[in-house]
């Protein structure tokens, strides 16, 4: 079976493309946001930091319509053993080899690239998806939670409770809003802090502290502006030093404006104990709610067992929404490629 890869400005291909995974996720993660295909064209040409993976269609032989699409990343700055990989099979197109020839071509690239590592994910209730995955080779790995926070939900007086806690914490601080571009002084700084990031538990992956700088720093803001994304920055700086001790992220997104996504929250190693990070996210609630007042819903993710931070984050009103499971597959590269025949079908 072809694989055709997706390019951002094949409006056909894009299209089908984002067909097949609204359809998906209708069906398999119905309360995710849609999959819009202006949405999904920026993705494919910028990424999250301007290297963006590659997607491919997967056309029957004889032709036809697309039944699948095929998603790999392979990380350039760090962790380059490591393969992430995607498969969306239609709905209506399952159960007949089509996922499993998507992870014969998986093993394939990954081989090819001379890497030896592949994460998949699922959600965890998907009994079908998991049971796929651990037919084709993979074992379970790590835990992620989605949860949402309903701003309509929250409690002002809870919120200014918290607030009034975290400022006698964090009295040696002040807060400094940042929106892009950042300043060219303060982007190796942000990374220094960005990198805290990789002190949050990743369960039994296999993987290298992420390498942050300040071209990434650069190219993820780059990005985010590519694809329309408005992006918020909370800072933490310590008044006595000037330097920072943490950083908060926020998305708003003009195509679905009633949604925001928290990202990462990091606090230094030297900054910690002084609820910094509470303080962080409740300025940006306050802030969100002065510059995007239609935003109605927050999503943000956490390994499942990041206790504090789940902690900050249900006490700011975010709530369980489904949980998901990353597994992972070691592969020799001294063996020969599995055939795709051995592979259980899906």
């Amino acid at each position: 079976m072809p694989y055709v890869r997706i390019q951002p400005d094949d409006h056909e291909a894009v299209g089908a493309a984002a067909e097949i995974l609204e359809a998906s996720r209708r069906l398999d993660d119905p309360t995710a946001p849609e999959v819009v295909r202006e949405r999904y064209a920026g993705w494919l040409r910028y990424g999250w930091d301007l290297h963006p993976e590659e997607q491919f269609l997967l056309v029957p032989d004889g032709g036809g319509a697309p039944v699948g699409v095929l998603a790999v990343e392979l990380p350039h700055r760090d962790n380059r053993h490591l393969v992430w990989a995607q498969i969306t099979v239609r709905p209506d197109a399952r159960r007949r080899g089509h996922g499993t020839a998507m992870a014969a071509e998986v093993l394939r690239r990954t081989r090819e690239a001379g890497r030896t590592t592949i994460w998949m994910g699922c959600a965890a209730d998907d009994a079908a998806a998991a049971a796929f995955l651990a037919g084709t080779g993979f074992h379970y790995a790590s835990p992620d939670a989605r949860r949402r926070q309903r701003l309509a939900d929250v409690d002002p007086a809870e919120i200014a409770r918290l607030r009034a806690g975290a400022e006698a914490a964090a009295s040696d601080y002040e807060l400094v809003r940042l929106t892009p571009p950042v300043p060219e002084e303060l982007l190796a700084e942000i990374a220094v802090v960005a990198e805290s990031i990789n002190d949050a538990p990743m369960g039994d992956l296999t993987w290298e502290r992420e390498v942050y700088d300040a071209d990434l720093v650069r190219d993820i803001e780059t990005a985010r502006e590519g694809r329309g994304d408005r992006l918020y920055r909370v800072l933490a700086r310590h008044r006595g030093t000037g330097v920072l001790g943490g950083h908060t992220m926020m998305v708003t997104d003009p195509v679905r404006p009633t949604w925001a996504f928290q990202g990462d929250t990091a606090v230094a190693r030297g900054h910690r104990g002084h609820r910094l990070g509470l303080l962080l996210k409740i300025e940006m609630m306050a802030w969100l709610a002065e510059v995007e007042p239609q935003v109605q819903l927050v999503e943000t993710w956490n390994q499942a067992d990041n206790t504090h931070m789940i902690a900050v984050n249900e006490a700011l009103g975010y709530r369980l929404d489904r949980v998901f499971h990353m597994y992972e597959r070691q592969l020799d590269p001294a063996a020969q490629e599995q055939p795709a025949g051995e592979l259980a079908s899906v």
